[in-house]
């Protein structure tokens, strides 16, 4: 019925108003639905993910890089906690049990591993307080481990918000060893990602330069704002609400 409804919209337009109108209300069109999609997936209105502990409303997808969520939830080598996050009967928090969760995205089977990153991504999505101290590690060892597969999920979404989610993440709670001079954190992890980037072509490589400069731009930020010490402190204190475990 929405698409039926612009269609009209811009077809009045285009008999009443100027070409110039037409475009802009296309342009603008096309701009929120490029907010509200996320591109490795396939929501649907119908199908959300409630955050139990604050409400907040998140897409739940249909498919998962090309795949039916199903195909992951009636599948035996899925781990049970990832389904129950699926489910809405588990809310990642400051547990191990989120650990053991985050650091599946790493696992070799490139057939079910979509869907453990998928578990990351929400969890960084809903991450606040003292969650948001779990997800950086895995997100920088998915990035590390499968440098490739990392900027095709990020170029999936148009907006570049999941981009930005990641890498504020990595930087706040992925990079453990705060005391190390920048210029070292960014060669070992352009080293590591270039290792296991052997078929990557020069842009590709340009890119993981470009993405660890983001890194510890970010992270240089919190060091100078807050000082080497405290800026996992500061991750609470800078989002405000403390995040929860539960099975619900």
């Amino acid at each position: 019925m929405r698409p039926l409804i612009i269609i009209a919209l811009l077809l009045f337009v285009a008999c009443n108003g100027d070409k110039n109108s037409t475009e802009k209300i296309l342009g603008d069109t096309l701009q929120t639905n490029l907010k509200t999609v996320s591109v490795d997936t396939t929501p649907t209105s119908k199908n959300i993910w409630l955050d139990k502990l604050t409400n907040n409303k998140y897409n739940l997808p249909d498919t998962i890089a090309g795949k039916p969520a199903i195909f992951y939830l009636d599948n035996p080598k899925v781990a049970p906690i990832a389904k129950l996050l699926y489910y809405e009967k588990f809310r990642p928090g400051d547990n191990d049990s989120t650990t053991q969760l985050l650091k599946l995205v790493t696992t070799d089977d490139e057939e079910i591993r979509p869907f453990y990153r998928w578990c990351l991504d929400l969890t960084i999505q809903i991450s606040d307080g003292a969650l948001a101290e779990y997800p950086g590690e895995p997100a920088l060892k998915y990035a590390i481990k499968f440098p490739q597969e990392f900027f095709i999920y990020m170029d999936k979404d148009a907006t570049g918000q999941r981009y930005k989610e990641w890498t504020e993440i990595i930087a706040y709670s992925g990079l453990s060893d705060y005391t190390k001079h920048s210029s070292q954190i960014q060669n070992e992890i352009i080293i590591k990602m270039t290792n296991n980037c052997a078929a990557c072509d020069s842009d590709m490589k340009k890119r993981i330069i470009s993405l660890q400069k983001t890194l510890l731009m970010i992270l240089n930020y919190k060091i100078d704002f807050y000082g080497s010490q405290s800026i996992a402190t500061s991750v609470a204190d800078t989002l405000q609400h403390q995040g929860s475990f539960a099975f619900i």
